[in-house]
């Protein structure tokens, strides 16, 4: 076997594209060439989401931190500004659409989950108009939702019959006769999940020549010598104990091949050719090429050996998946083999506690040291402690920022338990991570695309900020051109002017950041009978991407946990909390007093129990043209107080177990999404609202524990038309609802001053949310919090990107007595 000596130079940087090599060859430079137009005309972005907790219940709060990044490598995005956000039910319908702000590169939300929701596997998908070019990097997450609506059906798991399947995958592609060769397999059951399988190899003599027996997941591999002019079949046993008789791929009588091993920090290379490839190819030209998160290296040599080999210093490329391609000397590819790369170059996170063992609501502080290859490093990250008592976690299954940047995003098909690979760092993981590397697929580019010439430009941009259009027309519905619009905020604070073109035409680019359902209001200028003679109109929101279904195999488990959260603790809680801890002053809607309203029990209204099932009823008609909607509502609802903007019900009676009235806020439900408990609702325009609401006792009982200091329902008006007033719609103005940017909800988290007993359970799950962490220019960050009534292990997780684009994970874990 003949060594290739391994000299490295560097040769080029593009854009995020490193180019080392040996020496100046047209195959290898036209590869470079294109994987360089590739890199700096066809910039990948990826969105990335963390999330508090794996599965959720109705009435729960999703919430999540949006990691956008762009290039080869992980920066975080300076292209996108803007982030399309899509909850998807069960049955591929959009159940809500939102859009983010992206400063940065990040940016969080959430969707409340409203608790007439189905109980089944709902999707989240991530996209920017950008990624649009590329939609296989769309970030779509399946997450269970429990819930007591539909739970017989979602609790049927459905059993899938039909035969298990085996697939074999020769390493470097192909099975030469003459070449020992290491062949991968991988079983899949009819549920599309892996199965363990074992069986033996047999040639068309009926000879045993292999056998076999899968690791993990119905992945492994075995070592088979194949001889000219034979065939194979495997006859294996599945874990249920069916059986079947599977076909090996052909194989071919010359040919030549790659195999690889990742060993004590290097990657071994061989290039094995059987004697008829090797007779007919003897001295003619070869190439390496060894591609990986932006770097790429080449090696240029002979063929003069049946068995070249080399060694490449892992360091060499970043953490992730790495693909070596083998070329002729006419630059055809010959053979190829993808290996995941593991080096120190992640942000190391480290994370500590003041104590190790707390109390119930005891105050908790935790220090966060970042650092980059021992370098302080700055950067962004986001925090999520959960009661892992009442929401077990399968560390396995859970996808996460390295799961999904460095593995999943990379390769084609569906990885099974992606955490695995990344939980523990032995060699029985690598051994399995190498088997799935073997049977998976590269998914950036092909190489006969990428050699034939790229295609055209992309024909998506990325969407750095809102934008306005519409149409003015006369009376007569002839385009008014080379007319001075003017766009309006409600509160008139800020004015924007545009002018219209030969077709009436106006757009408003690059708007500032507006929350959603903003007022806007359209004005012409000009003459007065220019004013008097105009009609706008909105061009509609661009419609959201169709759902497509999701080929995946769906995992039952984690349903099954959310149906087991909802069951064992939400609905018992809320109905033993309210019955506990809340004393009744009962008023039926009867008693109610609603305030201008045509018929009493008929309304706008997004209460669950529906309109006529509320204390009391305000038209928004009574306070449109209030300054802020707590100044608007204070006076016309009775019992309710407002304390910077946060609603407070002075006679909903809650005491705690010692007979002591506590205050607490209200609950404030806006057009059927729950609000965190705290904040303000003045972000809400007046304008905009239909009907507030006020539920306490009995009516409020629908809402569970939550609902226990009473309940503001809030409902939004349909349309603009309902607006009235100087809004709406007349000659020469239009006021319309903007689709603007989602306001992420603070996440409440109670601080206690008094002693466990003294108040009503707290029953969080989430017990800290906090979607943006900046470490400091030394490193360090810190953060503090109280613990809830749950007993048992907390788990604290910490995701993130430095500065300079490495992301990192920790898992951080504490008792509760």
């Amino acid at each position: 076997m003949k060594k290739i000596l391994y000299a490295c130079a560097f040769l080029a940087a593009f854009c995020n594209l490193h180019a080392f090599g040996q020496i100046d060859n047209p195959v290898t430079n036209n590869i470079v060439s294109g994987l360089k137009s590739l890199s700096g005309n066809h910039i990948i972005e990826k969105a990335y989401l963390h999330f508090d907790k794996p599965y959720y219940v109705a009435g729960d709060t999703m919430r999540f931190k949006a990691y956008l990044t762009q290039g080869e490598h992980y920066d975080l995005s300076k292209l996108s500004g803007v982030l399309h956000v899509d909850l998807i039910g069960p049955g591929n319908m959009i159940v809500r659409s939102i859009k983010l702000q992206i400063v940065g590169g990040i940016g969080w939300g959430d969707f409340p989950l409203a608790f007439a929701l189905n109980a089944g596997n709902y999707r989240v998908r991530a996209y920017t108009n950008y990624m649009q070019n590329a939609p296989e990097y769309f970030f779509d997450k399946t997450i269970a939702i429990g819930s007591a609506m539909n739970a017989g059906m979602a609790a049927n798991k459905t059993e899938q019959k039909g035969q298990a399947d085996l697939q074999f995958f020769p390493e470097g592609g192909e099975l030469t006769s003459g070449m020992v060769s290491k062949v991968a397999f991988k079983a899949i059951g009819a549920n599309g999940l892996g199965v363990n399988v074992k069986g033996v190899v047999f040639d068309n003599t009926n000879a045993q020549v292999a056998a076999f027996s899968s690791s993990h997941l119905g992945m492994g591999a075995f070592y088979l010598q194949p001889e000219e002019g034979k065939t194979y079949k495997a006859k294996v046993t599945f874990a249920d104990g069916s059986q079947g008789t599977f076909n090996l791929p052909a194989v071919q009588s010359k040919g030549i091949a790659l195999a690889v091993q990742d060993t004590l920090g290097k990657l071994s290379i061989e290039i094995r050719s059987n004697k008829a490839y090797f007779q007919e190819n003897l001295n003619k030209s070869i190439s390496l090429v060894i591609y990986g998160t932006g770097f790429v290296n080449t090696v240029n040599t002979k063929l003069d050996s049946r068995r070249l080999s080399m060694d490449i210093p892992n360091s060499q490329f970043p953490t992730g998946v790495v693909q070596i391609t083998l070329f002729s000397q006419t630059g055809d590819p010959l053979s190829e083999r993808l290996v995941f790369l593991k080096n120190p170059d992640l942000v190391d996170l480290t994370l500590a506690s003041n104590k190790s063992i707390y109390n119930k609501r005891e105050k908790v502080s935790v220090s966060v040291a970042a650092k980059d290859k021992g370098n302080a490093a700055g950067g962004h990250f986001s925090v999520a402690v959960i009661d892992e008592s009442k929401v077990p976690v399968d560390e396995n299954n859970e996808t996460t920022i390295l799961t999904y940047l460095l593995l999943t995003s990379q390769v084609r098909g569906y990885v099974e338990q992606p955490n695995y690979y990344f939980l523990q760092n032995n060699n029985q993981t690598a051994a399995d991570l190498d088997a799935l590397m073997l049977t998976q697929g590269y998914r950036r580019f092909t190489w006969k695309k990428l050699l034939a010439g790229r295609d055209s430009a992309f024909a998506y941009a990325p969407e750095k900020n809102l934008e306005i259009s519409g149409t003015a027309k006369n009376a007569a519905g002839a385009p008014v051109k080379d007319m001075d619009v003017m766009l309006l905020t409600t509160d008139r604070r800020s004015t924007l002017g545009e002018r219209t073109d030969n077709n009436g035409k106006f757009r408003f680019a690059n708007l500032p950041a507006m929350p959603d359902s903003t007022i806007l209001t359209l004005q012409a200028t000009g003459s007065t009978k220019m004013k008097n003679n105009t009609v706008f109109t909105v061009d509609a929101d661009k419609p959201g991407l169709a759902v497509t279904e999701k080929k995946e195999p769906v995992l039952q488990g984690d349903l099954d946990k959310a149906m087991a959260f909802y069951a064992g603790y939400n609905k018992p809680a809320l109905e033993a909390g309210i019955a506990k801890n809340t004393l009744y002053s009962p008023r039926t809607s009867a008693n109610a007093k609603n305030v201008e309203l045509n018929d009493k029990n008929n309304y706008e209204s997004s209460n669950l129990g529906g309109s006529g099932h509320a204390d009391q009823v305000v038209s928004g008609d009574k306070f449109k043209n209030a300054p802020s909607l707590s100044t608007g509502l204070n006076g016309l609802l009775h019992g309710i107080s407002f304390t910077n903007g946060i609603p407070y019900n002075l006679v909903s009676n809650v005491v705690s177990s010692q007979g002591t009235p506590l205050t607490e806020p209200m609950l404030v439900v806006l057009d059927g999404s729950e609000l965190e408990l705290g904040q303000s609702i003045d972000n809400i325009n007046p304008l905009s609202v239909a009907t507030v609401e006020v539920l306490s006792g009995a009516n409020a009982t629908i809402y569970g524990v939550r609902g226990g200091a009473g309940v503001l329902v809030i409902t939004s008006r349909k349309n603009a038309a309902d607006i009235g007033g100087p809004a709406g719609a007349t000659l020469g103005t239009l006021s319309f609802r903007m689709h603007g940017f989602y306001l992420g909800r603070e996440f409440y988290s109670p601080k206690y001053d008094v002693k466990p007993g003294t108040s009503k359970p707290d029953l969080r799950s989430t017990i800290l949310w906090l979607p943006e962490l900046a470490t400091d220019q030394n490193g360090n960050a810190s953060f503090q919090y109280y613990n809830s009534d749950g007993q048992g292990i907390y788990r604290v997780v910490i995701e993130g990107v430095d500065d300079k684009g490495n992301i990192g994970r920790q898992v951080y874990r504490y008792k509760v007595e």
